[in-house]
C-alpha cells in the first residue's frame, strides 16, 4: 500500500473541467463510499473546493484512481487524464504540505484551506475512512502546516478569495455605502466576502440560502434582510451586486432573467461575482450592457497583484516544506524501527521466558542450581544468537558485504574487524 495524493485544481484544469468533478455536501458520502469500495483502497479522504478536487488514500495501485475518476463522472479517460496529477508516498505528503499551508492555493497563503482540509479529514473519520495509515499522516500536516505559515510569515494578513472578490466589486463602484448586495449561499465564501464588503462601508444586504436558518444567521449578522431561495426572481432588480456562493449543480441565474431584472432597474448597472463550482450564473449575461461577471478563474488576475511580499515568503515555506517533509520521513522511519525493535525484544522476552520456566522446574526437583544455570545460560545464549548466527552465515555465502558491515554495526562487532568470508 501507498499513500497518494491524487486530484485537479486551478492551476491544471480550467473551470469547465473543475465543475464537472466538483462535490457537494449531498454528494461527498456516496462518492467516499463508492471509492472505498474498490479492493485496492484502505482508507481515504476527499476535499472538494470551487478550485480542486483531490483525494487522498492508501491505495495498492494509483492508476486505479484514474479509471474510477473517469467512471464515476462518465468522462473518458483521455478527456480527464490531462488535466489530473497523481502524488506518491513522500511527493503526496509534500503535495498535502504545500496545500494545507496555502501555497497552492490561487492566493498564496489564504487561510482557508487549511480548515477547508481539517473539515474533509474530519468528515472522513467520522464515516470510519481513515484508520491506521492516514491518520498520522493528517495529525502531522495540520501541526506542521502551521508552524510553516508561522515561521514564513505567509499567514501574515492573509488574503482570501473572498478578499479579491470584494475588492473586484470597489473597481466598479466607488459608493460602497449606497450598495445593496444580495447574497445567494450563505456558507464560508458568502460570509467572508459579506465581511470585507461591510469593512468597506456597504450597509444593505440580503440573504437566499437553501436553508432558511442559516441565511437567517448570516443576515442578522449584518443586519441583513432574508429571502426565500424561491423569490430571488423578485429580489434581483433590487440589487447591484449579487454573489452567488452555492452548491447548486445547474445555473440558475440566465440570462432571461437578468433582462427582465435590467428591465425594472432601467438599465442601472448590475455585478454578478459567481464563486460557484459548478456556477450558478449563466456565462451569456456577459452579452447584456451594463452587467459585469466575474466568476473565480477572472480573479486570478487580481490575485498576481500585490502578491510580492507573498512570493517572497513563499520562498521561505518552499524551504520549510522540505525541512517538515524531511522530519515526517526520519519520524516515520523512527516509528518503523520502533515497530521491528518491539517484535524482536517480544521474540527475545518470549524465549527467555520459556528458558527460565525450563530452569527453575529443574531447579524445584532439586537439581544443583550451579549445572541448572549454566545450562540455562548456554542454552538462552544458544537461541537468542541462532537466527542472527544462520543469517550471517548466508549473506557471506551470498557475497553480500553491505548486510555484512551493516550486521557488524548492529551487533556493535567493528573492532574485531572480522571479515564475512570467516563466517562461511
Amino acid at each position: 500500500m501507498v499513500f497518494v495524493a491524487c486530484g485537479l485544481n486551478h492551476k491544471t484544469a480550467p473551470i469547465n473541467v473543475r465543475e464537472k468533478v466538483a462535490l457537494s455536501p449531498a454528494t461527498q458520502d456516496f462518492v467516499l463510499e463508492s471509492f472505498l469500495n474498490l479492493p485496492e483502497v484502505s482508507e481515504a479522504a476527499i476535499l472538494s473546493t470551487c478550485n480542486r478536487t483531490e483525494i487522498y488514500c492508501d491505495i495498492q495501485d494509483p492508476q486505479v484512481i484514474l479509471q474510477w475518476l473517469a467512471k464515476e463522472y462518465q468522462l473518458s479517460r483521455d478527456a480527464l487524464s490531462p488535466y489530473i496529477y497523481i502524488h506518491e508516498d513522500h511527493q503526496g505528503i509534500k503535495h498535502l504540505l504545500r496545500v494545507a499551508s496555502g501555497l497552492d492555493s490561487m492566493m498564496i497563503g489564504e487561510p482557508q484551506i487549511l480548515g477547508q482540509m481539517k473539515q474533509a479529514y474530519q468528515h472522513a473519520c467520522s464515516l470510519g475512512a481513515i484508520k491506521t495509515e492516514l491518520r498520522p499522516i493528517f495529525e502531522y500536516v495540520f501541526s506542521a502546516s502551521k508552524r510553516i505559515r508561522t515561521q514564513s510569515g505567509i499567514g501574515t494578513n492573509p488574503v482570501s478569495i473572498a478578499y479579491a472578490a470584494a475588492h473586484s466589486i470597489g473597481q466598479f463602484f466607488t459608493d460602497y455605502k449606497s450598495l445593496k448586495v444580495f447574497l445567494i449561499g450563505s456558507g464560508e465564501t458568502a460570509s467572508l466576502v459579506a465581511k470585507y464588503l461591510r469593512q468597506q462601508g456597504v450597509e444593505h444586504f440580503m440573504v437566499a440560502s437553501r436553508t432558511l436558518e442559516n441565511a437567517e444567521k448570516l443576515a442578522n449578522t449584518f443586519n441583513g434582510q432574508t429571502v426565500p431561495i424561491t423569490n430571488i426572481a423578485e429580489y434581483l432588480p433590487k440589487a447591484d451586486v449579487i454573489v452567488s456562493a452555492t452548491n447548486c449543480p445547474i445555473h440558475f441565474i440566465n440570462k432571461d432573467l437578468v433582462e427582465q431584472a435590467l428591465k425594472q432597474r432601467n438599465h442601472t448597472p448590475m455585478f454578478f461575482l459567481d464563486l460557484s463550482v459548478p456556477r450558478d450564473v449563466e456565462e451569456h449575461i456577459k452579452e447584456l450592457e451594463q452587467v459585469q461577471l466575474y466568476n473565480i478563474d477572472d480573479l486570478q488576475s487580481m490575485i498576481d497583484k500585490g502578491m510580492e511580499e507573498r512570493r517572497h515568503a513563499a520562498l521561505h515555506a518552499e524551504q520549510l516544506v522540505e525541512t517538515e517533509l524531511n522530519k515526517f520521513i526520519r519520524k516515520h522511519r523512527s516509528l518503523k524501527a520502533k515497530q521491528v525493535i518491539c517484535d524482536y525484544r517480544s521474540q527475545m522476552q518470549d524465549l527467555a521466558q520459556k528458558e527460565l520456566q525450563r530452569a527453575l522446574k529443574k531447579l524445584s526437583a532439586g537439581q544443583c542450581q550451579q549445572v541448572v544455570l549454566n545450562e540455562f545460560s548456554e542454552r538462552l545464549v544458544n537461541k537468542l544468537t541462532h537466527n542472527p548466527t544462520a543469517g550471517l552465515r548466508q549473506i557471506a555465502k551470498d557475497g553480500r558485504e553491505e548486510l555484512f558491515t551493516l550486521a557488524q554495526y548492529l551487533f556493535n562487532t567493528t573492532t574485531h574487524q572480522s571479515s564475512y568470508e570467516e563466517i562461511s
